[in-house]
């Protein structure tokens, strides 16, 4: 019995190891901290395109909770790919489809 527990944390030192060292190297890449050996990753490039772009709240000027071109026409980036995210084709965009603009911004700022 005792070899038996012997055996057993020998085993299970290096699997509880390794696991706290996957789950910390995760856990550092999830918070942007991680090392990316390639260089800069498209992920901080698309974070730095969703923050320089203004909120949902932000363009909706007249609180209608929509975003038309009008509301659009100081940022030329939004307004080239609004027609792309209009779902409804109704010449507005619902909170959902503005993010789903700023995520074309930044997928194509990332590249």
């Amino acid at each position: 019995m005792k070899i038996f527990n012997s055996f057993i944390q020998k085993l299970c030192l290096p699997i509880v190891l390794g696991t706290s060292v996957v789950w910390g190297m995760q856990s550092a890449q999830a918070e942007g901290t991680g090392t990316d050996p390639q260089g800069i990753s498209g992920t901080i490039e698309e974070g730095q395109a969703i923050k320089t772009s203004p909120t949902f709240e932000e363009v909706d000027k007249n609180g209608d909770h929509y975003v038309t071109k009008d509301e659009l026409e100081g940022d030329p980036f939004l307004l080239k790919h609004f027609d792309m995210v209009d779902a409804g084709k109704d010449g507005k965009l619902e909170e959902h489809e503005y993010e789903n603009l700023i995520m074309e911004k930044s997928r194509e700022r990332g590249m």
